[in-house]
């Protein structure tokens, strides 16, 4: 996998939740200030209002194909050619495996409580699927294709708690901090079936890409600005994380920067395009087990950069609910070493308030 988002940061990516109205005052104001709220895919909104409590739900898709180093592109051949920087126990001295495709689904269920005006709790688990798809390659000689493999894993990743405080508010300006802690609890050591450049089946710890969780924590800290008026909003966010307590080994360090302007385009739907950049270190640590003749077992080709194009929609109902949908385009990626290269990422949430 290319830039693991935290299953992790995508992880870094949590909770975001709309309106620091409370319920009544949504329901009165749904129609006239439909752009009062933020894209789907922005994770940390704005502070409730006391007593106010709000339950969401998100749907992230992300696909990934296509492999790539610093920017360049690679083939097949070109991966299999590179060294393998584990050779030992007849392990092959060239790469032999190469991912092919990734998909990855999380489900993100969140709750928002305002325990004052001025300050929201907020909750989330978050739920992971992976699939990978993988070629293996004959070690020597020719370096014929042996076939295609699939592996699977699916948990709990993590549970986080933080807290939003409301540090400026006026004529449609706000701004607010987010503090938190996230906790990994997703297993570090799944296995899978997997073919061997020796042309055989064994079970083996999978690499990191497809691990649930690292069962580190990491502290979350990030800045959002909006500003709204009568049909348009407009936002910036800065967020953070860093891990706080290592383990044997740790998804890296990230840091985003996210920017949206969005229109009412009826009464009751809201666009918004969003330009996001994401930066995330390389796996810290490594775990001795992990030794497979593939790209995904080095824990230095993990992270780097990429900058994306969001385009989402969000339908506001009567009593306040809101559905949302975004896409997400990566369109400049500058990743660590040969990794696979990010598609395209839908969520899909709706989010209810009491």
């Amino acid at each position: 996998m290319s830039m693991n988002l935290s299953s992790n940061e995508m992880e870094q990516q949590h909770g975001s939740e709309d309106h620091s109205m409370d319920h009544h005052s949504m329901m009165d104001h749904s129609m006239d200030h439909g752009s009062h709220q933020s894209p789907i895919g922005v994770m940390g909104g704005q502070v409730h209002k006391k007593g106010h409590f709000m339950l969401s739900i998100r749907q992230m898709s992300m696909s990934m194909k296509g492999n790539s180093n610093d920017g360049n592109s690679l083939t097949d051949s070109e991966i299999i050619n590179l060294s393998n920087p584990y050779p030992m126990m007849n392990m092959p001295s060239k790469l032999s495996v190469v991912p092919q495709e990734m998909d990855m689904d999380m489900t993100m269920i969140g709750g928002m409580y305002g325990l004052t005006d001025h300050q929201t709790l907020m909750v989330m688990a978050m739920y992971t699927e992976k699939d990978m798809t993988l070629s293996t390659y004959s070690p020597m000689m020719q370096r014929d294709l042996l076939g295609n493999f699939k592996t699977k894993t699916t948990g709990l990743s993590s549970i986080s708690v933080s807290s939003l405080i409301k540090l400026r508010e006026n004529n449609g300006y706000q701004m607010n901090a987010q503090i938190g802690v996230e906790k990994s609890i997703g297993d570090n050591d799944e296995t899978g079936k997997v073919l061997t450049p020796m042309n055989m089946t064994k079970e083996m710890i999978l690499p990191y890409s497809m691990q649930v969780g690292d069962e580190s924590s990491s502290l979350i800290a990030g800045l959002n600005i909006t500003k709204n008026t009568e049909n348009w909003s407009y936002g910036g966010q800065i967020t953070f994380k860093n891990t706080i307590n290592d383990k044997k080994w740790n998804y890296g360090d990230s840091f985003t920067l996210n920017g949206w302007a969005g229109k009412n385009l009826s009464e009751n739907i809201w666009g918004s395009m969003r330009l996001s950049y994401t930066d995330i270190d390389s796996i810290d640590g490594r775990d001795m087990r992990i030794m497979a003749p593939v790209q995904t077992a080095n824990p230095q080709n993990y992270g780097g950069s990429s900058y994306k194009l969001s385009f989402g929609l969000n339908k506001t109902f009567s009593n306040g609910d809101n559905l949302g949908l975004e896409l997400s385009i990566p369109f400049k990626q500058k990743l660590n070493g040969p990794q696979m290269e990010e598609d395209l990422t839908l969520v899909f949430g709706y989010k209810k308030g009491f």
